[in-house]
């Protein structure tokens, strides 16, 4: 099954000053010598380490939130290191999401299973995980970041652009462009969009279409590779960048997504799986790959 590796850059905002890394190394210090460590995330949810480890330089997590008082039947799952196809028992509910969680210095890659979490979700847990085992007089506590710098972004879309979707505006507002004589009706969007005035357009119509937003979405093809293919994406890309100031998604080929407020940076792959189960070590090994390859690119900040 395909898993989305995301890539954030932790920022320190308060108590004592130091890489995110450190901060969640230290957490190991003072777990129990035996069983799972748990900690409490709000008032109806727990959250149990089900695995803690430091490699290659990285401090690996997998964390899974579950119903509070199903701890037994959560524990009994997470142990279940099958990946093959099986019915699901019913202590499956009680798990709410998984959380894999690959850390170096400051720079934060996660992947998600049973249920996806936002980037703010998952920075909750990180430092609610610090509070409860990190043992700080000052706890120090991290946001997330999807920044990058631009000159790196810039060299990033140079590498090849996969698709830039663009907001043209409400479908009503089109319409009433076309019929007002707009001097684009031939154009090829323009034109299929023209075919619907064929016919008078009822109040109804016109009503429902202002609820209606469309889209285009320019991809390269399968010649992206072509230089000058992708030296005109890049263009387009950048001209994008400059002159719209919402409603625009760019991602390149190799992962960045950017929109008018934001740069992330994701990476895709592949373990074996199914929706109830995972294999847990893949995901070490090809969080740990992804790593890598974002390093090699000259993504993360040192």
């Amino acid at each position: 099954m395909q898993k989305t590796a995301h890539y954030r850059r932790a920022s320190h905002f308060d108590g004592q000053s130091m890489f995110l890394q450190a901060a969640i190394n230290s957490c190991q210090d003072n777990y129990k010598s035996h069983g799972f460590p748990v900690f409490k995330v709000k008032n109806d949810l727990d959250c149990i380490v089900a695995k803690h480890k430091t490699d290659a330089g990285c401090d690996f997590l997998h964390l899974v939130t579950y119903e509070r008082g199903a701890g037994a039947a959560v524990i009994e799952t997470i142990t279940n290191t099958s990946v093959t196809e099986q019915p699901a028992p019913n202590t499956k509910e009680f798990i709410q999401s998984q959380v894999f969680i690959l850390c170096s210095g400051d720079n934060v890659l996660w992947t998600t299973h049973s249920n996806a979490l936002r980037d703010s979700a998952v920075a909750v847990l990180i430092n609610e995980l610090i509070k409860s085992f990190g043992g700080f007089v000052k706890r120090p506590m991290y946001v997330f970041e999807a920044n990058l710098d631009e000159k790196m972004f810039r060299r990033l879309m140079d590498e090849g652009i996969q698709e830039i979707d663009l907001a043209v505006g409400g479908y009503k507002d089109t319409l009433d462009y076309l019929r007002s004589g707009g001097k684009m009706e031939e154009a090829g969007l323009f034109s299929v969009l023209k075919s619907a005035l064929s016919k008078k357009i009822s109040k109804k119509k016109r009503q429902a279409a202002s609820k209606i937003s469309a889209r285009v979405v320019l991809r390269p093809g399968r010649d992206w590779a072509d230089p000058k293919v992708k030296e005109l994406m890049a263009e387009m890309a950048s001209n994008v960048l400059n002159e719209m100031d919402d409603g625009f998604i760019i991602v390149t080929k190799n992962g960045l997504r950017v929109t008018h407020d934001s740069l992330k940076v994701k990476d895709d792959f592949h373990v074996d799986g199914n929706k109830r189960v995972v294999d847990v070590n893949q995901i070490h090994t090809k969080l740990l790959e992804s790593f890598a390859k974002l390093e090699g690119m000259g993504v993360f900040e040192n």
